[in-house]
């Protein structure tokens, strides 16, 4: 079926068959109506379609033909780590960039509770591959952080660590982790739906839902603000508004990696070789901020506009996605399914307890709006928090939606996929999993003290049962 073709060209039947992968999994969710109802993406169910119908599954029913070739299979392996650097290179720009004052004032309690979400998972992570799934099951120290990598983090941040990973030797970490990516994108929808559903009956919380639950992507994902840059023509600027924002996601990603590659020569001028496997990713938020300052401060951020950067990101996120399902092993997986089931059951744990037991101490109004996508991003991703938000407040009634979208500002570059998150799998290497346990269960502590007192000194905060 396939004749001889160039790497350039596998690289490029890569890319057709994953586009024809993402638009038979929307017709699949179209006409299997329970996936919609589940808020499962055509992206996550593309994956599926070409893990079965690849070389892991097809592929060794037929005796080695399948309708992904293994030379295509190869080239999306690769993508998830080269496209996680676009997805966050677009978190910053092409938006207003507030006052500091103004975002913290809002997004305070969600950045305390995200960061007491993924400290938490640190911990609990790093002490059951220390004392359980080490002895008993054989997963390598190096996955200490496998909660948080996958849970808060994602399809992309895992893959963004393959490289650091595999050079220390635990390669499998990476397709355990993309299972938990995977699992917990409907952990989440699942588990994030059932909690909407208890509080809107209970007369102990109040929820300002009083629409019934719809179908329809987060709002808040649609209202971007309209740009002068949308009333002019591409003979205007010499180039289309899509092309100028690739062109601001290439140059955040240039930045990016000048920067880790200043931080690799100075390292290495005293000795360490701690950036030499660091992954890129977390820098381009750096990269893509930088290019928004200057954008900013040259009055000149008409020029890229934040639906066109959406776009970009969205493509990107949804390659990704789709490659990294399509490609994890099934064997890995196959081989690790008690640490699976184990890490899963403490991930989704977590993120229902600290929800029900902190929500109400942290966020002052409005507690569970605020805290259920809180929740969504501990379990799936940013879209999934927007997702649980928009079901429990559709009207948007409250500043939920805004002040969890100004959360990202601060938290993911730090937490959830970012610089925090990347390093802890060298800190890990460093000084193991116990000792990092215990880092992170002090980090956990100190944040929920500082989040319900920060709470109680406002005094204003709604009663929860």
């Amino acid at each position: 079926m396939f004749g001889g073709y160039t790497d350039a060209q596998w690289a490029g039947i890569a890319f057709v068959l994953l586009g024809i992968a993402l638009i038979l999994a929307v017709l699949l969710r179209r006409f299997v109506p329970f996936l919609a109802a589940l808020y499962i993406p055509a992206s996550v169910i593309a994956g599926f379609l070409i893990l079965l119908l690849g070389p892991q599954v097809l592929g060794s029913i037929t005796g080695g033909w399948s309708l992904i070739p293994p030379e295509a299979a190869s080239v999306m392996a690769r993508l998830p780590g080269l496209m996680i650097n676009i997805v966050f290179a677009g978190i910053m720009i092409g938006k207003n960039l507030p006052s500091v004052r103004q975002i913290w004032n809002e997004s305070a309690p969600h950045v305390i509770l995200g960061s007491v979400f993924s400290f938490g998972q640190f911990a609990l992570g790093a002490f059951a591959v220390a004392f359980i799934l080490t002895p008993l099951f054989g997963l390598p120290d190096a996955a200490g952080s496998i909660l948080e990598l996958s849970f808060a983090g994602g399809h992309g941040t895992i893959a963004g660590m393959g490289g650091i990973l595999e050079e220390a030797g635990a390669p499998e970490v990476v397709d355990i982790g993309l299972g938990l990516a995977t699992i917990s994108m409907i952990t989440g929808v699942i588990g994030g739906s059932i909690l909407v559903n208890w509080a809107i009956r209970s007369p102990r919380v109040e929820v300002a839902r009083q629409a019934p639950t719809h179908g329809d992507g987060p709002a808040s994902l649609q209202q971007v603000r309209p740009n002068t840059g949308d009333q002019a023509s591409p003979g205007d600027l010499g180039l289309g508004a899509m092309s100028r924002a690739f062109g601001a996601i290439a140059v955040a990603i240039a930045l990016a990696i000048v920067i880790l590659e200043v931080l690799r020569w100075i390292t290495n001028a005293f000795g360490s070789h701690i950036f030499d496997a660091f992954p890129l990713f977390p820098f381009t938020v750096i990269g893509g901020f930088l290019v928004q300052l200057v954008l900013t401060a040259t009055k000149h951020e008409y020029l890229v506009e934040r639906r066109n950067v959406n776009d970009i990101s969205g493509l990107a996120l949804d390659v990704l996605i789709a490659a990294a399902i399509g490609t994890m092993s099934l064997q890995a997986l196959g081989s690790n399914i008690p640490s699976l089931a184990i890490l899963t059951l403490i991930a989704l744990a977590w993120s229902v307890v600290g929800m029900l037991w902190l929500g109400h101490r942290i966020h002052r109004t409005h507690w569970f709006e605020h805290s259920i996508a809180d929740f969504g991003q501990s379990q799936g991703n940013v879209a999934t928090g927007f997702v649980l938000a928009d079901m429990a407040d559709p009207d948007r009634t409250t500043n939920a939606a805004r002040a969890y979208g100004y959360k990202q500002l601060i938290y993911e570059p730090f937490l959830g996929g970012g610089i925090l998150t990347a390093f802890s799998v060298p800190i890990i290497l460093q000084i193991g999993s116990v000792a990092f346990g215990v880092v992170s269960l002090a980090a956990t502590v100190l944040l929920i003290l500082w989040g319900t007192l920060r709470g109680r000194r406002s005094g204003d905060r709604n009663r929860i049962p």
